[in-house]
Parts: C-alpha cells; structure tokens; sequence
C-alpha cells in the first residue's frame, strides 16, 4: 500500500500522544500490553476541542438520536429522557441532565469535526488500523460508566479538567471486537493503580484492562477517547480461507446430512475436514488477502474533501496545479477481477480504473506530490481529464 502521509506527520500524531516515550519504545513496551500515563502536559491537546465547541455542537448542529448518548453512575440513559417523541435530541433536556449529574457523549464526532477527523486520519497510517473518537463531557464529581475494560485500545485526551483514573487487571488474552466488559460476570481484578489524568495529559489503556474513571475537583470533565479499531491476525486468516475457498470446488458442497447424527461416520467426516484444511493451507494466497484487506482498508477510510467543490466549479486547465492532500489512504492495484487486465487506483469510496500508461505516469507524479495535467503524455486526453477530476472529486487531489 503506498500512500501520501508522510513520515513525519504520522510520527507527530503519535509523539503527541506517546512523549516521553520514542513511538519505538512504546510499541516495544505497551502497546497491547500495559497502560501509560504521559504526565507530560501537551497544549496541543487542547487545541483538538474545547468546552465552547462542544457548547457550540449541541446549541447549532443538526442533531440525529444517535448523534449523542447520555450516561450517569455507571449506567446509560434511555434516549427517551432526551428526545422527542419524533426522535430528535432535546437540546435542553440534554443540558438539564448534565446539570443534573450526567455526562454527554458525542460518539464519532470525527465526522463531524474536521480537526478531530484530520487527527484521526493521522494516526491510521502508524497503527495499520481505522480510528475513532467518542467525546466525554462528565459534570463535577461524577462519572458516566463504572468499572469495564474495552474491546479496542484507547488513548485518552483529558482537554479540560481532571479525572481520577483506577487501573485494574488484565485479562489473561485479549479481547475480541465485541467481546465486551460483563459487569457482574467477568472478573476486573484487583486495583493495580490509581492516578490523576490532569489538563493536557494522555493515557494509553490497552484492551483488556479493566479501568474506572471519575471526575476530579470541583470543575467538570471534558476528554477525547482515541479508539483503535484493529483487525487481527484471525480476521485476515479468515479472510485467506474464503479466497482459498474460491478455488477449492469441495468446499462449496453441503455438510453431509448426517453430520450432526450419526456418531458413525464421524471418522470419515473428521478425515474430510483435515483434507480441506490442508488443502486451504496449500491453496491460500498471502498475497492475495493482504491485496483485499489493504484495499478494504483504504476504501472504508472516509473521503476527505473540503475545497473539492470550489476547485471543481471551474475547469481544470492544463496547468493548474494539484497537491496530493495530507492524511488520505490509497492505492495502485492491479485491476483483475472479472478476469480482464488493466490496473486502478483504490480511494476512500472509490476505485479508478487506469490504462498502464496513465497508471505508471500518476503514480510517480502522486508520489512527487504535486499533479497538473501537463505533466502527462497520454494518447487518450478524455480519460485524464476524467481521472484528474475525479481524484479531486474523492480527495486525493486539492488545489494548490
């Protein structure tokens, strides 16, 4: 996967969140493994999100019921008690019952806060996975949820006021995606720590640790929890057995019809079973799952188009210059899925289909950073033209 964020932004992004530590020794020494309290006041976390914006959001922002939650003591707040009976968020319900002890969430608000989402689309390159935010905003002495572990590690960016963190034990694997906290029935373990998360502070909390936090002083909370939404080693092998599967004819027969009843047969089936399995494991391409899943994961980033539509309300001449824009995924692939040759360049949203000639001058010309069209020899001037428009239509591409 080749892709235009540089090293240097993506590195910032994570020193931010990591310093003191080296994105080398945190990788090496916590992540997936152990939490870190960054006691290092960083100003620019403050500048993500601020009380006001969040005054700002909920005040003048169009408001869909699942734009916002509500949660207090530990457990969550029907949307009843702050919408209407039409499904639309009562403002000042929301507020009354902030006042009244509960925090507001504002889960995924990268989508609709263009500096949260650029931050996001930031640290996706350093962590191989999509990211998200979900915003806290918890009144004085209070807290939204009790003692739980997450199914995704999180960063935690304490933009203003304080909290009491309590770290708690691990579990002995970590957890899958939706392989949830049960309160009552899993086991947080003892009480390994308990700190203060000040203004301007990051914690990393992998998952699987158990943790609890509560508003500290007389000020209320506001934090940006950073999720990290990785795929595992289980969901590519799974992958690399449905594209196996493709080419192994046995396996689209049906289960025998005594499969579950005749103790019997049970040899011969078990015999089956490992025959497929080595065919998969002689048939699988890691190839070819790392092309799907690096594709997927480019496609499902989330298009980034602010300007788009100015650059796009006049023509675009021959010289007007283009810069590949910061943060945004893609890439060239070959294009043989029904069989037929040619390759294309895999976007969030889309995917372009090229002809080699253009596809080997784009893609040195992306790598350079900056596209105009005069920079191309192509016979067939329509499909620049075309291509051109639609990088900057998806994108990639923004005047510059």
């Amino acid at each position: 996967m080749k892709n235009e964020l540089t090293s240097r932004s993506s590195s910032e992004a994570l020193r931010m969140l990591t310093a003191p530590l080296s994105p080398e020794q945190f990788f090496r020494d916590h992540y997936e493994k152990r939490y870190f309290h960054s006691q290092r006041v960083k100003p620019e976390i403050c500048d993500l999100l601020s009380i006001d914006r969040i005054d700002e959001i909920i005040a003048d922002s169009e408001l869909p019921a699942k734009a916002i939650n509500m949660a207090k003591s530990g457990r969550g707040i029907p949307h009843s008690e702050f919408t209407f009976a039409n499904g639309a968020v009562d403002r000042g319900a929301v507020l009354d019952g902030f006042r009244d002890g509960a925090t507001i969430i504002l889960p995924q608000l990268h989508f609709a806060d263009g500096k949260l989402y650029d931050f996001c689309l930031s640290l996706q390159r350093v962590f191989g996975a999509r990211t998200q935010t979900n915003i806290y905003m918890t009144p004085p002495g209070e807290h939204g949820f009790g003692i739980h572990y997450d199914d995704h590690d999180v960063f935690v960016l304490q933009v203003a006021g304080a909290k009491d963190w309590e770290i708690y034990g691990d579990r002995e694997t970590l957890p899958y995606r939706g392989e949830g906290f049960r309160s009552g029935h899993d086991d947080p373990g003892e009480l390994k720590d308990r700190f203060v998360l000040e203004t301007g502070q990051c914690l990393y909390v992998p998952r699987g640790t158990a943790h609890r936090a509560l508003t500290h002083g007389d000020r209320p909370s506001l934090h940006i929890t950073v999720g990290i939404l990785v795929q595992t080693w289980a969901d590519f092998m799974l992958e690399a057995v449905a594209e196996a599967s493709l080419r192994i004819p046995e396996m689209r027969s049906s289960l025998p019809r005594d499969l579950y009843f005749d103790e019997g047969n049970r040899a011969d089936h078990a015999a089956t079973f490992k025959r497929l399995a080595q065919a998969i494991a002689d048939t699988a391409s890691f190839d070819a799952t790392l092309s799907a899943f690096s594709g997927n994961f480019v496609r499902s980033q989330g298009g980034r188009v602010r300007g788009g539509l100015n650059a796009l309300c006049e023509p675009i001449g021959a010289d007007d210059r283009f810069t590949v824009r910061e943060h945004i995924l893609y890439s060239f692939e070959e294009s043989g899925d029904d069989g037929g040759e040619g390759r294309q360049i895999v976007l969030p949203g889309a995917s372009l289909p090229l002809s080699d000639a253009l596809a080997t001058q784009l893609q040195e010309r992306i790598a350079a950073g900056s596209v105009a069209k005069s920079d191309f020899t192509v016979e067939d001037s329509e499909e620049l033209d075309d291509v051109i428009g639609s990088l900057v239509a998806y994108g990639l591409l923004r005047r510059a």
